[in-house]
């Protein structure tokens, strides 16, 4: 259990984007007077370089405070909400609500990276640049160390961004949301105050250099 608690960890707190794969994915954070939160690039056929399956098409979630909206600014993408399949290329939106059961990933058919923008209708820049950059580059280390993520440290992060991932299968989005809402904080409490995992690494996560950054571009848009 504390393999992953000791995994080597990546020194990323201040770069903007963060790279993963040598650039074949990447993470880049916007700021408030922006329209978009951030920028995500899919890699071809969700692969990293060794043919290992990439985290940067994320595990089935719902958002608990926020619907997000994503746009395609190159590729093709699946997103994937209960019981529908629907497919974005392009300059195409697609919208998330609250409480939904989704995920996404670059479309198996394309041979280019999926790019996408995406917001939300609340934008809560610090507590989302925080869950990416942590939960990321940690499985981003765990995969470079060959050691399996701990789900604890996963609920520790995401229960810090109210973002339920789908641990336990249930029959419609109300009732699933309501079950792995429960479940992640019984998780997070478990890793957080059993376990010692923590909801930010100084290697990932440097809060005054964040509001100093989005401070100044701000200014810089005004």
């Amino acid at each position: 259990m504390f393999d992953q608690l000791n995994v080597p960890r990546t020194a990323i707190a201040t770069d903007n984007p963060v790279l993963f794969d040598d650039g074949r994915a990447a993470m880049e954070f916007y700021t408030p007077s922006n329209k978009y939160f951030g920028r995500q690039i899919i890699p071809v056929g969700n692969r990293w370089s060794d043919g290992t399956r990439s985290f940067m098409a994320p595990v089935a979630h719902y958002h608990l405070l926020q619907t997000e909206t994503f746009h395609v600014e190159s590729g093709r993408g699946l997103w994937y909400l209960k019981g529908k399949t629907i497919e974005r290329s392009a300059g195409q939106d697609i919208t998330i609500p609250k409480y939904t059961w989704h995920t996404f990933e670059n479309h198996p058919d394309s041979a280019e990276p999926l790019v996408i923008l995406y917001r939300y209708d609340s934008q809560r820049f610090i507590m989302e640049e925080s869950f990416f950059r942590n939960t990321l580059t940690y499985l981003w280390d765990c995969g470079r160390a060959g050691v399996e993520p701990s789900v604890l440290q996963l609920s520790v992060f995401i229960v810090a961004a109210w973002m339920p991932a789908d641990f336990v299968q249930c029959p419609g989005d109300y009732l699933s949301c309501f079950v792995n809402t429960l479940a992640m904080w019984m998780f997070a409490f478990i890793g957080r105050f059993v376990y010692g995992y923590k909801s930010t690494y100084p290697e990932y996560w440097d809060e005054e250099y964040i509001r100093t950054r989005i401070g100044e571009e701000s200014k810089k848009a005004a």
